[in-house]
């Protein structure tokens, strides 16, 4: 497959306007929602997290209500008791926590799942994580089930005081009416939004090699559990997407080449000589946004910061997407991705709410 397919066939996503929510339509949201923690958590998974009050919990269900979506697939929670605060399951909502949760609480492995008259299982040390997570209503009509733990994104870093895990992928399934899609949650290694990434990393198991301190490394080296896991989609005739913050500008690469990420997932990586050297099968991949600035808290910056560390500041450029296969194409109502901001925004908002906005597409369901 040829590099301009693989554009053309993103760029497709964004024609058309955003249409309404019919019956035979579902929204599903992304959200990184920074370092969430339950009501009246002594501790915090940074020492410089705003420690949230009662009005900032009320506000993050209040941007879940503007986003408008009975399916959530989040990242940076740190307990079901947390996923709790915005998602209550005595408001009829359900939701799931990574199995890396219960592996650091020393719980029964897997993930927890907790719904009505269940238990909001609190983390009981004094250090907090980030995990993955999901939540749903299923009184809108939609379910998930087959919730499994992807332990292999954990390729461990090499950090300066020791070695240092890093977090697990979340693979369900989403059913809506006649509807299946196989959804991976992800948090990739944060620290490489868009130096170069090693193509020798790309078709390399982790588990034959030792962690690594750089970024860059450790980001490369969770590329190649993500393409084993959508090939696999792949060739079981699954609708399929991975879902979450890349933690990487995917629209950063320029001219002929896409970026190294891109092309690790797509198998599609070629060299100075323009000369595909992935060996793998070529797979036609798809994501959005494709080409968008993002707008959270746009209106907090500056239109051009004077440097890319200011751009990160605020995620000006896209590091979170849907990125999925040609069978969730079917599925996806063209151009209804949006984020959805916090407006107006104070300057205390994004580090009292989330430095991340959420984002909103829509599929089409039988």
């Amino acid at each position: 497959m040829t590099h301009a397919r693989l554009a053309a066939v993103s760029v497709a996503m964004l024609i058309a306007c955003i249409g309404q929510v019919s019956a035979a339509q579902i929204r599903i949201a992304n959200w990184n929602i920074q370092t969430l923690v339950y009501a009246g958590d002594p501790h915090t998974v940074f020492p410089s997290d705003h420690v949230r009050q009662p009005g900032d919990f009320a506000d993050l269900r209040a941007w879940r209500d503007k986003v408008d979506a009975p399916v959530f697939f989040l990242q940076e929670v740190t307990s079901p008791a947390a996923l709790d605060e915005v998602f209550p399951v005595v408001n009829g909502w359900e939701h799931c926590i990574s199995g890396q949760f219960a592996e650091d609480e020393k719980l029964a492995p897997g993930p927890i799942c907790t719904k009505a008259g269940g238990t909001l299982v609190k983390p009981a040390g004094e250090t907090l994580t980030q995990y993955t997570g999901v939540a749903w209503r299923p009184s809108a009509g939609v379910s998930i089930d087959s919730v499994v733990d992807v332990a292999d994104l954990n390729v461990r870093s090499d950090d300066n005081d020791g070695i240092r895990n890093v977090r697990w992928g979340l693979d369900v399934t989403l059913h809506s009416g006649g509807t299946a899609l196989r959804v991976l949650i992800v948090h990739l290694k944060s620290g490489c939004f868009d130096d170069f990434m090693d193509f020798r990393f790309f078709t390399v198991d982790p588990a034959t090699t030792s962690p690594e301190r750089n970024s860059c490394n450790t980001l490369a080296r969770q590329m190649y559990p993500l393409h084993k896991w959508l090939r696999a989609r792949e060739e079981a005739g699954n609708a399929w997407m991975i879902v979450g913050d890349f933690n990487r500008r995917l629209d950063a690469g320029a001219g002929t080449f896409q970026d190294e990420m891109w092309q690790a997932l797509s198998a599609y990586s070629p060299g100075s000589s323009g000369i595909d050297r992935d060996t793998r099968r070529d797979t036609e991949l798809f994501r959005a946004p494709y080409k968008k600035s993002s707008l959270c808290w746009a209106d907090m910056a500056t239109a051009y910061p004077a440097t890319l560390a200011a751009a990160d500041k605020y995620n000006m450029v896209p590091i979170e997407f849907f990125v999925f296969g040609k069978r969730a194409v079917e599925l996806v109502a063209r151009g209804t991705e949006e984020q959805i901001v916090w407006t107006p925004a104070t300057p205390a908002d994004p580090k009292r709410l989330s430095d991340h906005c959420p984002a909103r597409m829509t599929l089409n369901t039988n």
